[in-house]
């Protein structure tokens, strides 16, 4: 009897391992085939929760490698406004990362009906986080509408370019003088008003009507006259407009090749 029922005992605690070791294996299995960490890299002025609602996801989701569309996701989470460049990627044994460029706007285009941002690329986009609207110019006085700005094929987006060129030859000099610009506009037919953060002063840009070429002005001689006519600016603004305050300035023109035109009040 003594024997049945060791054998029994031995029989039963055996099988309490198979089972044991068939669970450890079936939750190691489980677990390799989920995801459940989420990372978020690159996001600068967008929230993580903001991308993985645009993603449909959420920070304590599982996923199913099966079921896992990277393709489809990257897809949602570009389609987002704000977001140049997406890439979503596994990264055993259980995380998903997903990676973003945004979108860097250098100006406000107020089209008189709506606000939009626009990059460096003369790319137009709309926002949803408003304090991307401090400490950015604003581009006025803009002749045609928003859907031919799109289109990028006449005057619009020859004045948006400018615009664009203006402000990344002026960044390109550093925050000081970026800070100087409050705003740039183009209601007047002969020239481009840029206009200071401090008093308002306007200052008299060429329009270079008929001389941008939309879609290379890189390589056109107007983008040497634009760092040109930068440079002047910087240098009236450095050693003329700071060490003046007390001067009350009607304009600034700085249109021509040779000097620099200012009246005063």
């Amino acid at each position: 009897m003594k024997k049945r029922k060791v054998i029994k005992y031995f029989l039963g605690s055996g099988l309490v391992v198979i089972i044991a070791v068939l669970i450890l294996f079936a939750n190691k299995w489980r677990n390799d085939k989920l995801f459940g960490r989420i990372t978020v890299k690159g996001n600068i002025t967008l929230s993580s929760e903001e991308l993985l609602n645009a993603a449909g996801l959420k920070s304590d989701s599982l996923i199913n490698i099966e079921d896992l569309n990277l393709v489809f996701i990257q897809d949602r989470i570009s389609k987002h406004p704000e977001i140049k460049k997406a890439y979503v990627s596994k990264e055993p044994p259980d995380e998903l990362i997903i990676e973003i460029v945004e979108k860097r706007p250098i100006a406000i285009v107020n089209t008189g009906a709506e606000l939009y941002l626009v990059d460096e690329e003369a790319e137009l986009f709309s926002f949803r986080n408003y304090e991307k609207l401090f400490d950015l110019p604003v581009i006025n006085g803009l002749t045609h509408q928003v859907p031919a700005i799109y289109k990028r094929n006449d005057d619009i987006s020859e004045e948006l370019l400018l615009a664009v060129n203006i402000l990344k030859q002026v960044y390109s000099k550093g925050k000081f003088l970026q800070n100087q610009i409050s705003e740039i506009n183009f209601s007047d037919s002969e020239k481009v008003i840029i206009y200071s953060n401090d008093k308002s002063v306007p200052f008299y840009f060429p329009k270079y009507k008929n001389q941008l070429a939309a879609h290379n002005i890189a390589k056109d001689i107007t983008a040497k006259d634009i760092i040109f006519r930068v440079n002047i600016f910087k240098k009236f603004i450095e050693e003329e407009y700071l060490k003046n305050l007390s001067r009350k300035y009607e304009y600034v023109d700085i249109r021509y090749s040779n000097q620099v035109v200012a009246k005063f009040n």
